[in-house]
């Protein structure tokens, strides 16, 4: 059936083929925003709801209730409109330093940091804050004696367009009682909007033109527990998909959609940046629109890039001893580094040279996961949410001032295959986390 999209209408006829409350539906939600640097995207797989039980946003319920399979409805919601609960400016503060608790989670002290996203269990005692409320808050200003801190959903300064497709309608058991689901809840909670760059706050929304870096960077954050040679420790490690199936075929179909018009000469010269023994390519899905596509695997276990089919040549190098990469200037067309930023020591030298590398316009790809090795992961990464862990990537592309329309995508909620080897660990795929750009010129 050929995809339609709707756009809200209140003279929608309805169709005589409706869902109703006896079936289910699985839908595909994305929410997608903006601010003055970054398009913000995240798309979310909910595999199982109904109305008899399950609630929805305004608009979204009265056409979901009219639609078809494979439909996709589109509504646009003015800043906060989607959210629980509203932007107030009351949730902006004021507080002592002192009413924050360094030491929430143990006996290693937390030292506040403008731009950072912490628990409101850590200022408990402040109004709406209590000790097991894990809801974020963001520190927005800081004196010597006090903080400025923002206690605002990090997507309440945002207009969000909230696109659904129907993928799939079953019909239900027997409805007799369970739990409600908000499905709006479900798709801005637990992450969406803590990669968003801090802006200027004065006690209203912003339009997020005024963009301020968050020191990510204060203290030792690429320190690592294992600080042994690099070549050495991965040399004695099996080399095993980083995440499952499902989430792999997501990355290849992301590198499709993302790849393929890429250079205007003909040729395509793609560099795997920290590259394993499987790129993640999609194959003959990219050379559709290029007469060639060359490969270079940069990496530092030789094992792993001969047996990466992918590759057309291959160089051993360790960015973490030396980040100037050995290639001419303007020699690539993309470069993408899949499952590997996190363990990157020297981020924005070697972000400077991926810029010198790369032709204007080329595009620089980074996908990660929430698994990795804890003894090789720099010290900042299993500090912070995985959607902060975004703006970590953000940072290294704005610090290096050569990247323009960036973009940040996440994809959760997919349900891993049978026979995966994950499948016992957690029924869910892992989820997707794609932060890209391109280079500034022309």
């Amino acid at each position: 059936m050929r995809l339609r999209t709707l756009i809200y209408s209140p003279y929608l006829v309805v169709l005589p083929n409706m869902i109703n409350e006896k079936q289910n539906l699985s839908l595909q939600l994305d929410i997608q925003w903006h601010d003055n640097l970054v398009s913000y995207r995240d798309r979310y797989f909910l595999l199982k709801t109904n109305f008899w039980r399950d609630s929805y946003p305004a608009v979204l319920d009265y056409q979901l209730k009219r639609a078809e399979l494979n439909q996709t409805i589109i509504v646009d919601y003015k800043a906060g409109d989607l959210l629980l609960e509203e932007f107030t400016r009351s949730n902006l503060k004021t507080i002592p330093l002192s009413q924050f608790n360094q030491y929430f989670q143990g006996p290693i002290s937390i030292v506040p940091t403008v731009g950072r996203f912490y628990p409101r269990g850590m200022i408990e005692g402040v109004a709406g804050c209590f000790k097991l409320d894990d809801r974020p808050f963001r520190i927005v200003a800081k004196t010597d004696n006090s903080l400025d801190i923002d206690l605002n959903h990090p997507l309440s300064y945002f207009p969000i367009k909230l696109t659904a497709t129907i993928t799939d309608i079953f019909d239900a058991n027997q409805q007799n009682g369970g739990r409600c689901n908000d499905v709006a809840e479900i798709i801005t909670i637990n992450g969406p909007g803590l990669q968003t760059f801090l802006t200027g706050h004065s006690n209203s929304n912003t339009d997020g033109k005024n963009i301020h870096p968050t020191n990510f960077f204060a203290g030792m954050p690429f320190s690592r527990k294992i600080e042994d040679d690099d070549a050495l420790f991965y040399t004695a490690v099996e080399s095993k998909p980083p995440v499952d199936r499902v989430a792999i075929e997501q990355l290849k179909q992301f590198y499709s959609e993302h790849l393929n018009s890429l250079s205007s000469t003909g040729n395509c010269k793609i560099l795997d940046l920290m590259a394993g023994p499987d790129s993640y390519l999609p194959g003959s899905n990219l050379t559709k629109s290029v007469e060639s596509v060359e490969v270079t695997g940069l990496g530092l276990k030789e094992d792993d890039l001969k047996a990466n089919k992918a590759l057309n040549k291959t160089l051993l190098h360790d960015v973490n001893k030396t980040p100037e990469l050995p290639f001419e200037d303007k020699q690539f067309d993309a470069v993408i580094c899949s499952f590997a930023i996190e363990y990157m020591i020297q981020p924005q030298q070697v972000f400077q040279h991926l810029a010198r590398i790369l032709k204007p316009g080329g595009q620089l790809i980074i996908a990660f996961s929430d698994r990795y090795f804890e003894k090789k992961v720099i010290s900042l990464w299993e500090d912070v949410h995985s959607f902060e862990r975004m703006g970590i990537v953000l940072e290294y592309f704005q610090q290096s001032n050569a990247f323009e329309n960036l973009s940040s995508e996440s994809i959760r909620g997919l349900i891993k295959q049978d026979g995966d080897p994950f499948v016992s660990k957690n029924v869910y795929s892992c989820p997707l986390f794609i932060i890209s750009g391109n280079k500034k010129g022309s």
